[in-house]
């Protein structure tokens, strides 16, 4: 009686771990924030506002990508590594939140990004971009003052 009880415990855990998400999530979220960190890193301004809710001012925004991506490298950006997601539900909407890092040779580029259902669609309510130097490498020049 006792090993069919632990039978059956060890089973149903079995069962539970097939269906746990995995560290990459949603694929298409996954995508999506790929896209958005490209279009910051590539200068795509009119793409990368097009992607943000409704809640976000473009001006604003527009206003932050210069010093934003300062953390990005020229060029196109390496595939990402997810480090992790989060899904919530509540009067406030819906929100799908991804983590992904982005090596380059010389640093480590993490981005949060923040998701919010509208209607059918999921729109960026808001990313966040840091960048950490590999060990025994030179942190870039700043980025040069605009001239206001």
């Amino acid at each position: 009686m006792q090993r069919r009880r632990v039978l059956g415990l060890l089973a149903a855990c079995g069962l539970a771990a097939c269906s746990m998400p995995n560290m990459a999530g949603d694929p298409q979220r996954a995508a999506e924030a790929h896209a958005l960190y490209t279009d910051l890193a590539e200068g795509r301004d009119d793409a990368l506002l097009a992607r943000m809710s409704s809640g976000n001012d473009p001006a604003a925004v527009r206003a932050q990508l210069p010093m934003i991506r300062t953390f990005a490298p020229p060029g196109p950006p390496p595939e990402p590594t997810s480090l992790g997601w989060s899904s919530t539900a509540s009067t406030n909407g819906q929100r799908y939140v991804l983590a992904q890092e982005y090596e380059y040779p010389d640093r480590f580029v993490r981005t949060d990004t923040t998701f919010l259902k509208e209607g059918a669609v999921w729109k960026v309510e808001g990313f966040n971009v840091n960048a950490r130097m590999k060990s025994g490498v030179a942190a870039p020049a700043a980025a040069p003052a605009d001239p206001a």
